[in-house]
């Protein structure tokens, strides 16, 4: 008998969870190993998972790097939505000496 009350269950149809499922987070701790322990260490990238993709924000000092660290990301993170904010370093010498005050 329903009385008005009676919800969907918070996993049935139409439901979007807020955050991507608890084994998302053990597979993005494995990417975070994975980058420490190669050559992109020194990078920094910050990886969180936010709402139901995975968001991976720093800097990269090449393209090849960035190319490298979504490749990483789609291997341990297959089926989950990855966005990514990796900007490229400067790494062009300045064209005048730096005047200091």
């Amino acid at each position: 008998m329903a009385t008005g009350h009676d919800h969907p269950p918070a996993d049935g149809p139409g439901h979007r969870a807020p955050h991507p499922p608890a084994h998302t987070e053990y597979r993005i701790a494995h990417l975070e190993e994975r980058l420490a322990q190669s050559v992109l260490a020194e990078l920094g990238m910050r990886i969180e998972a936010r709402g139901d993709a995975v968001h991976i924000t720093g800097t990269a000092s090449t393209a090849a790097d960035r190319e490298a660290i979504l490749r990483l990301a789609a291997e341990e993170l297959p089926g989950v939505p990855v966005r990514a904010d990796i900007t490229l370093a400067d790494v062009t010498a300045p064209d005048r000496p730096e005047e200091l005050s």
